[in-house]
């Protein structure tokens, strides 16, 4: 406890910085932003890991510095516009109960933007480069204005005992924008990586290069004044074809080509004092050799398929915020998997809004996969993972 007052205290030396944050810094046709997330997380020690029948102790404290993003954004003349967002995923410092130590050293760069758009007209948009695609609305590279909660919904990072196939996050390519009435069409194509984000110890972590892949992405979104709040509501599907990494597609049990489709829809609503959203996803990977000499004991001609949602809601008192978010997947119909695939979470929050860009706050999450059955687990199901209760203490500052 002591170490959790001694991180909200120095959390608290920010707060300057949160509420110097209200100014947007532009320079001419360039306009300046930034975002940046940390916290800390604890699991007790008296939760235990059944390893092959042995028991290891679990728990961690961990210190995230989760990520820092710095974009620029201007135009070129009156059709032209352009963006470049670059997120570093900062190290994490862990200290697990089983002694192993974390050092903080490592900083991943990614590029999540580095685009042009033309528009001939209002209603029209011709984007090249390297884009956030929009698929479900809560996969954004951690923002608690979207969370309202330490951890991403389980649909965008998955779970403990397996995960979703990964939506597209940020990818290369072309893409169409029709616009009308607050309606939003957009149709991408690309080429490159299936970039996603993975669940960690810490939370979440965009540095995640699956496969080289070949696809598009189709949403539908609508963002307007409905009532006494702002509405946003999104549809879209993707499908690629990917070549999955040699080491991939052997844990993953398929050939090295496959093909890999998924749909959402979702809602969310921010009013003054309420707000409220709700996603569904349903991913599938088909492989496309079911003789893969790698893993003979697996039925490879079934298509993998997953499936989550989760239901957020929350209110506002002043410049006090209270949410509650509940998430469940199921990422495999395969019989082999059937026995642990399944994880539900409960996450609860209470943040301070400094103001309109800075927020910290307190969390706590209760996680649970399926534990697979006695009867009939093979040695890889005897691995089983407890209930994990995790206590986050997080700041964000956003000038995006």
């Amino acid at each position: 406890m002591k170490k959790v007052v001694g991180l909200i205290l120095a959390l608290m030396l920010l707060i300057p910085v949160g509420l110097y944050a209200q100014v947007e810094a532009a320079a001419g046709s360039i306009t300046i932003g930034a975002h940046f997330d940390a916290a800390f997380r604890y699991s007790a020690e008296d939760k235990d890991k059944v390893v092959n029948g042995e028991t290891v102790d679990w728990g961690y404290e961990t210190f995230n510095g989760e990520a820092l993003i710095l974009a620029l954004s201007g135009k070129i003349g009156d059709k032209v516009n352009w963006r470049f967002q670059e997120a570093f995923v900062l190290p994490t410092y862990a200290n697990y109960d089983d002694g192993m130590d974390v050092e903080p050293w490592l900083i991943t760069p990614i590029t999540l933007e580095a685009c042009a758009q033309w528009k001939p007209i209002d209603q029209l948009g011709i984007t090249i480069g390297r884009v956030l695609v929009p698929t479900a609305i809560a996969n954004v590279p951690h923002m608690l204005k979207v969370h309202h909660t330490a951890n991403p919904p389980l649909i965008i990072t998955g779970g403990f005992n397996g995960a979703l196939w990964p939506l597209p996050t940020y990818q290369t390519g072309v893409a169409l924008d029709v616009n009308f009435a607050g309606i939003n069409l957009n149709y991408m194509l690309y080429n490159g990586e299936l970039e996603g984000q993975d669940f960690t110890f810490g939370g979440s972590d965009l540095a995640i290069d699956v496969d080289k892949s070949k696809g598009g992405n189709v949403a539908l979104t609508y963002n307007g004044d409905v009532g006494p709040g702002k509405l946003t509501a999104r549809a879209f599907y993707f499908q690629e074809y990917s070549d999955i990494t040699d080491d991939l597609a052997a844990g993953l049990g398929v050939d090295d080509d496959a093909s890999i489709s998924g749909w959402g829809i979702g809602v969310m609503y921010n009013a003054d004092n309420y707000f409220g959203g709700v996603e569904y996803i349903t991913n599938t990977l088909d492989p496309e050799d079911p003789d893969n000499p790698a893993t003979p004991n697996i039925d490879e001609s079934e298509t993998q398929t997953g499936y989550g949602y989760y239901v957020l809601l929350g209110g506002r008192f002043s410049s006090i915020e209270f949410a509650f978010r509940y998430d469940f997947i199921d990422w495999s119909d395969l019989d082999a998997h059937k026995d642990k695939d399944t994880e539900t979470w409960y996450n609860i929050a209470l943040s301070y809004l400094i103001n309109d860009n800075a927020t910290i706050g307190i969390g706590y999450t209760i996680k649970q996969p399926e534990k697979p059955d006695d009867d009939t687990a093979t040695p890889v199901d005897e691995s089983e993972i407890p209930n994990i209760d995790e206590l986050q203490v997080f700041l964000e500052l956003d000038l995006l």
